[in-house]
C-alpha cells in the first residue's frame, strides 16, 4: 500500500511539473510575441498598401540617402487601422512611441530616428521624433502635417502626400528649404529651413486660393512668383537685374558649378547695376537625389548599393552602400543589415514573429522616444 502510494505520489509530482514546465514555455512564447507590426524593411513598410510602386521606390531612395549623408534613420509605416493589433494603446501618440522603442528606430548614441505613422481607416497620422530633438521640433513637425501631408490625404491622394511629407520632414530636419515636386524650380529664397509660411498681400492671397483648390499648381504658382519678381537692392535701392544661365557662372564657386552640372541645385544671380552688389540665391531640386556632402557642403554626393548576400527565410542578407562627392571626391561606405525574408501570411507562428521583430529591429541603431512629435486627422 506504501509503495502504491508512492508511485501516485511520484506520478503526481511528475505531471505537475511537466504542466509548470508547459506553462512556463507557453508564458515566454507569448511573452515574446509582439503585438505591434513587424519592420520588415528598415524604410518603408506599407502594410495599408495606399503607397505606389514608383513612390515607394523614392521614398526608399530619400530614407536610405538620408541615412548614408547624415546618419538619420528614418522610417515610414502605413496601417489599416491600430485597433488591427490590440496593443492597448488609447492613443496613435501612445501607439506610435511604444512601436518607436519596439523597433528602436534611429541610433541610440543620439535618438535622432523619425517614424512617419499613417493610419488609414483611423484617418489619423503621426511623426514621432526620437528623445533628442527638442520641443521645437514639435511645432515643425506640425506644419508639415498641416500644410503639406493632410491637404493630399484630404484628396485620398496617400501615396503623393506620404512621399512629399517625407521630402519635407528630411529637408526641415537638414535645415533646408521644403520644395514640391510641382515646384520645378524651386522654392522660396528668403527662407533657410522649414515649411513656407503663408504669404501676405493681394497676389499672395490669390495664389494661396489657387492652392487650397490644386495644391501642386497653386504651389507651382507661387514658387515661379517669388523666383521672377523684381528685386529691389539693399544699398541703393535700384532694380537689380537677373543674369542668364551661362553669365551667372562667373559669379558661382566650383562646388555650384558642380551642383548646376548635376542639376541637383540651380542658381540665381541678382546684379545691381548701379553698386554692381549680388545676390546669389540656390533652388534646389529634389528629383535629383543627391545627398549634402559631409565635407564641402555641396548637394553633390551620389549613393550606391551592392548586395553582398541576399537575406533568405532563415538569415538576414548584407549590403555596402557607398556615397561618393563628385565635387571633393569624399568616400564613405558602409555595410549594414538586410532583414530577413518573412512569410505574408498573417498566421505565422509565434517563433518566427518574434525571430522576424528581431532581425528587423537589428536593421535600427536602438534608437528612443519620450513622445515628442506632433500627430493630425483628416
Amino acid at each position: 500500500m506504501r509503495t502504491a502510494n508512492r508511485k501516485l505520489s511520484w506520478t503526481i509530482g511528475l505531471v505537475t511539473t511537466f504542466l509548470g514546465l508547459v506553462w512556463l514555455w507557453g508564458g515566454t512564447a507569448v511573452a515574446a510575441q509582439t503585438l505591434y507590426p513587424v519592420a520588415t524593411d528598415q524604410y518603408v513598410n506599407d502594410y495599408a498598401n495606399v503607397i505606389s510602386s514608383a513612390d515607394e521606390a523614392h521614398i526608399r531612395d530619400l530614407l536610405t540617402g538620408y541615412e548614408a549623408s547624415d546618419g538619420v534613420q528614418m522610417t515610414v509605416l502605413t496601417v489599416r487601422s491600430l485597433s488591427d493589433y490590440g496593443t492597448g494603446d488609447n492613443s496613435i501618440e501612445q501607439f506610435a512611441t511604444n512601436l518607436f522603442n519596439e523597433w528602436g528606430i534611429g541610433q541610440a548614441s543620439r535618438n535622432d530616428g523619425v517614424l512617419l505613422l499613417v493610419a488609414v481607416a483611423d484617418r489619423e497620422l503621426r511623426i514621432e521624433l526620437g528623445s533628442g530633438y527638442g520641443v521645437a521640433y514639435n511645432g515643425r513637425m506640425q506644419r508639415i502635417i498641416d500644410q503639406i501631408i493632410v491637404p493630399y490625404f484630404r484628396q485620398e491622394d496617400y501615396s503623393l502626400g506620404i512621399f512629399e511629407g517625407s521630402r519635407a520632414i528630411v529637408a526641415d530636419l537638414r535645415g533646408e528649404v521644403y520644395e514640391s515636386l510641382a515646384e520645378t524650380n524651386g522654392s522660396i529664397p528668403s527662407r533657410t529651413t522649414g515649411v513656407d509660411e503663408p504669404t501676405t498681400g493681394g497676389l499672395g492671397k490669390i495664389l494661396l486660393g489657387l492652392g487650397a483648390v490644386g495644391v501642386p499648381l497653386g504651389s507651382l504658382l507661387v514658387s515661379r512668383y517669388r523666383r521672377y519678381k523684381p528685386r529691389t537692392c539693399s544699398s541703393c535701392q535700384t532694380t537689380m537685374t537677373r543674369l542668364e544661365e551661362q553669365a551667372d557662372d562667373a559669379y558661382l564657386k566650383p562646388g555650384q558649378l558642380t551642383e548646376e552640372r548635376l542639376s541637383s541645385v540651380d542658381y540665381d544671380v541678382w546684379l545691381c547695376p548701379n553698386c554692381q552688389q549680388r545676390q546669389v540665391i540656390p533652388y534646389e531640386n529634389w528629383l535629383q537625389r543627391y545627398g549634402r556632402c559631409r565635407k564641402c557642403h555641396y548637394r553633390t554626393v551620389s549613393h550606391s548599393s551592392t548586395i553582398l548576400s541576399h537575406p533568405t527565410y532563415s538569415h538576414s542578407g548584407r549590403k555596402r552602400d557607398r556615397a561618393y562627392c563628385n565635387h571633393c571626391g569624399d568616400e564613405k561606405i558602409t555595410e549594414s543589415v538586410i532583414p530577413m525574408l518573412v512569410e505574408s501570411s498573417s498566421s505565422s507562428s509565434s517563433s518566427s514573429s518574434s525571430s522576424s521583430s528581431s532581425s528587423s529591429s537589428s536593421s535600427f541603431g536602438g534608437g528612443s522616444s519620450s513622445g515628442g512629435g506632433a500627430s493630425g486627422k483628416w
